[in-house]
């Protein structure tokens, strides 16, 4: 079974759940599929076994050879490609690494080479979390490509936590497609019930089944209470707003150390979503 703990802005406690989930069941994998700020393992702390390099290929162009590159500036639709005369400006980080310029560019004046954009990691968390995380390069906006790695390494026949990235975007898309069942971790405010609203819509165009965990219980409004009890959104569950809590997490602990009793509320919670998993 895949859950994957998303929401719709950053700062909501999305890692903390996703974390105390992993840390109750103990034995699962866990991918952090944030690439562009990965930090779930700043609280699990993994004894990380492996690195794979994530490459995409790029053109690099042969200028001073008489030979225009116009063809090549028509074909990207990314803008990646600027041509004047027999000159060329390549803009890497608008590149696609679609190969196009190889099939429409003067022959044996473009050529390809790997460029890397990221890389994977994959690790261990006694006593049993298989640990997997992506880390985008800086200044890259591959995101996408680094979490297709993520997905090739996805073990279905294994309980999967999914630490999305906050948002809507299609990164958030990628981390979640595949759930059987995703957490949405909001907070009491304003903002925090518009983006859920906006998550929520996300959800039920993707056919995906969802609950909601409340963060930082106690400060804000209702107004999330009301729009969930309106529309018969669960409310899984409800973190209280304790500074001590905070204080764990700024020591990289979890729920789960600053207070046993969340182990078993997440298992309470894992058991409920596979029955509801079981229903579909």
């Amino acid at each position: 079974m895949i859950i994957s703990v998303a929401s719709g802005k950053g700062g909501t406690g999305k890692t903390t759940v996703a974390v105390a989930l992993a840390r109750s069941i103990n034995y699962c994998q866990f991918i952090d599929y944030d690439v562009e700020a990965p930090n779930a393992s700043l609280f699990l702390k993994p004894d990380i076994k492996y690195i794979k390099k994530v490459t995409i290929r790029q053109p690099y162009f042969l200028t001073n050879t008489d030979k225009s590159f116009k063809r090549c500036a028509d074909f990207c639709h990314y803008n990646a490609v600027a041509s004047i005369g027999d000159e060329v400006v390549f803009f890497s980080e608008l590149c696609h690494g679609c190969g196009g310029c190889i099939l429409v560019g003067p022959e044996g004046a473009v050529r390809e080479k790997d460029v890397e954009i990221g890389e994977i990691s994959k690790g261990f968390c006694p006593p049993g979390i298989n640990f997997l995380m992506g880390n985008l390069k800086p200044g890259n906006m591959r995101t996408p490509t680094v979490q297709n790695e993520l997905e090739k390494n996805i073990e279905y026949d294994n309980h999967v936590i999914i630490d999305c990235p906050p948002g809507t975007s299609c990164s958030m898309v990628m981390s979640v497609k595949n759930s059987d069942f995703c957490i949405l971790v909001t907070e009491p405010t304003p903002f925090g019930l518009n983006d859920l609203m906006i998550s929520v819509d996300v959800l039920k165009n993707l056919k995906i089944p969802f609950g909601v965990i409340v963060n930082r219980f106690g400060i804000g409004n209702d107004e999330v209470l009301n729009y969930c009890k309106n529309n018969n959104i669960k409310i899984i569950a409800k973190i209280p707003n304790d500074l001590n809590i905070a204080k764990y997490y700024s020591k990289g602990l979890s729920l789960i150390d600053f207070d046993p009793i969340w182990k078993n509320k997440f298992n309470d919670i894992i058991s409920e979503i596979e029955k509801e998993v079981l229903k579909k």
